[in-house]
């Protein structure tokens, strides 16, 4: 029997009221009752547009000229309001679950949509007890949504979609804010709902090796039109895809650039599979330069910089502890870690960790309870005196906009020099940004991934000695997330210490060369990164996500195969 059609995109593009170029560009599309549509693509693709379209709001809401036809539900969602689509079975759930909170407790923002479809309050109490047991939060009903973690968080707004019992649940990138584990996790749930609820599932993810293994359809989306769209290991198997700034899983990218036949690998493990019956060289490095195999981009040179010599504490924590007023644990407990000029620290850890604490003491936001905080030679200085010459650029960018226009904001840091150098040092971040385009816009009308270029062009363009930068590549495409670690090397290579709180792993690979890892408010690894066997090991056995080359090294090491390398130039000098 033929799968039933459940929404339907004919001849569809959208235009932005004033944009130069649409959004969406001559999109046909057939939505399959109960499948996972996955879609993906560069930064500013249509994948929020398409999300939104769906749900009714991209019209209605935002304005803009529609072409084409848009069938949801057998329901024409640009003339209904959507009130009526979510009332008919469409729910969408926002990228930043805080962002979209109207409640402060848990069952309360669960209860929200089906308080607003005016349903019974026997109802609503029996639909915000299920959800809630889907998602295996309901002790938590009462507490606070400020008082949880970043994954718990997520598993709200998760409930808050199932308790108003969609046929269509239609996600923006779910898993952004959230570590790796936390991001397997909800994206099992995701699936698990799905077939519980016999829910259609309409997901917008850069991370695909997560999330493509779970998909029954891939949708690339490239400047607004469908670049490809068929089963996974199809759709995300062309060879320029990662050069258009698709996120393609490394293991994807190596196996296109390795010239492996059949279907393409999603995964390390995968990828090690396939690999397991060739013959690899001892070891082989990369030469320096843009890493490149084939057609496709496949990854960025790691050994490009000069080796320096060991400067002297640019960061230190010497036994530091920190608690915040009226909390019953410390947030930081006997933290003592030294970074030193020029070097490219990712710092590690699971929500709720001590991440974003560790950042505001070394930025002298807050002050320790207990131990001393050294910052480019100043203990325990205020922010004030750090602020000329310490750079951070928050996980939300909002947050830290400030000007009227782009082309202000990024001078914004720049008031205390000469005009001649505020231009050069303004200039030079805009071209590097590629905000030419966007300078006179109003930051906080950009999209998530162009504010936070933003961010970045306004805080780098001061010169900081040391860069403290939060989850810098959210939002973020492939071609992005390379060209900022290169940035983060090329900053490091001229003595700024630059210390990043992520949790991308194939971003801690590419940009950094050493690894600390917080546990519970303490210190639980720090780590040199590598691509042989017994570093691997002792990140792995850290509980330190490994990226896809280096994940492919330890699984085939362990089937006995003597191997080094990190990037995918290295990983395909090992196999000629």
């Amino acid at each position: 029997m033929a799968a039933e059609s459940i929404a339907s995109l004919l001849g569809v593009s959208f235009w932005y009221p004033e944009a130069e170029r649409p959004a969406l560009r001559e999109v046909d599309l057939e939505l399959v009752a109960g499948e996972l549509l996955l879609v993906c693509g560069p930064s500013g693709c249509g994948k929020s547009t398409l999300l939104r379209l769906l749900q009714g709001i991209v019209p209605q809401l935002s304005g803009g000229d529609l072409a084409g036809e848009v069938r949801v539900l057998g329901l024409d969602p640009t003339r209904l309001r959507p009130h009526d689509l979510a009332t008919a079975g469409v729910t969408l759930a926002y990228q930043n679950a805080v962002e979209g909170f109207v409640a402060q407790t848990v069952a309360d923002e669960v209860a929200f949509g089906p308080e607003s479809l005016a349903l019974p309050r026997d109802e609503v109490t029996a639909r915000v007890r299920s959800a809630l047991e889907d998602v295996a939060l309901a002790p938590a009903s009462r507490r606070a949504l400020a008082t949880l973690s970043g994954g718990e968080q997520q598993r709200v707004a998760l409930a808050a979609a199932l308790a108003l019992r969609p046929r269509i649940l239609l996600l923006d990138e779910p898993t952004a804010h959230l570590d790796e584990r936390s991001a397997t996790l909800l994206l099992e749930l995701v699936d698990r709902m799905r077939y519980l609820h016999r829910m259609t599932v309409v997901l917008s993810e850069h991370r695909l090796g997560t999330a493509a293994p779970r998909a029954d359809r891939v949708a690339v989306l490239v400047d607004g039109a469908l670049a490809a769209l068929g089963p996974p290991r199809e759709a995300l198997a062309g060879r320029s895809l990662a050069r258009l700034g698709v996120p393609v899983p490394r293991a994807t990218q190596a196996a296109l650039g390795l010239g492996l036949e059949g279907a393409a690998p999603l995964t390390a493990d995968e990828l090690a599979a396939r690999l397991a019956g060739r013959v690899p060289r001892a070891s082989a490095r990369a030469p320096a330069g843009p890493s490149l195999s084939g057609d496709a981009a496949l990854g960025v040179d790691l050994q490009g910089a000069a080796p320096r010599a060991v400067g002297e504490v640019a960061l230190g924590f010497e036994e530091v502890s920190f608690r915040y007023p009226g909390a019953g644990t410390d947030a930081l407990s006997g933290v003592s870690v030294a970074l030193r000029h020029g070097e490219r620290v990712a710092l590690t850890g699971s929500s709720g960790s001590g991440k974003s604490t560790l950042a505001r003491l070394a930025l002298g936001l807050r002050r320790p309870t207990a131990g001393s905080v050294t910052v480019l030679g100043m203990r325990d200085a205020d922010t004030g005196t750090l602020a000329r010459r310490v750079g951070l650029v928050l996980q939300n960018p909002m947050h830290q906009l400030l000007a009227e226009t782009v082309a202000d904001e990024v001078a914004l840091g720049l008031r205390d020099r000469s005009r001649a150098e505020a231009r050069r040092l303004a200039d030079g971040a805009i071209e590097r940004f590629a905000l030419g385009e966007l300078l006179r816009r109003h930051p906080l009308s950009l999209s998530e991934g162009q504010r936070r270029r933003v961010a970045l062009a306004a805080v780098v363009a001061r010169e900081p000695e040391l860069l403290v930068l939060d989850e810098p590549t959210l939002a973020q495409d492939e071609e992005q997330r390379a060209a900022l670690a290169a940035l983060v090397r090329e900053l490091a290579g001229r003595g700024t210490t630059v210390l990043a709180i992520t949790h991308d792993r194939e971003f801690v690979n590419d940009a950094c060369e050493r690894v600390v890892a917080l546990r519970g408010g303490r210190i639980a690894a720090d780590l040199p990164l590598g691509g042989d066997r017994a570093r691997l090991e002792a990140l792995e056995a850290a509980g330190i996500p490994l990226a896809d080359v280096p994940a492919t090294v330890l699984a085939l090491g362990r089937a006995g195969a003597v191997m080094s390398a990190r990037t995918l130039d290295e990983l395909a000098a090992v196999f000629p």
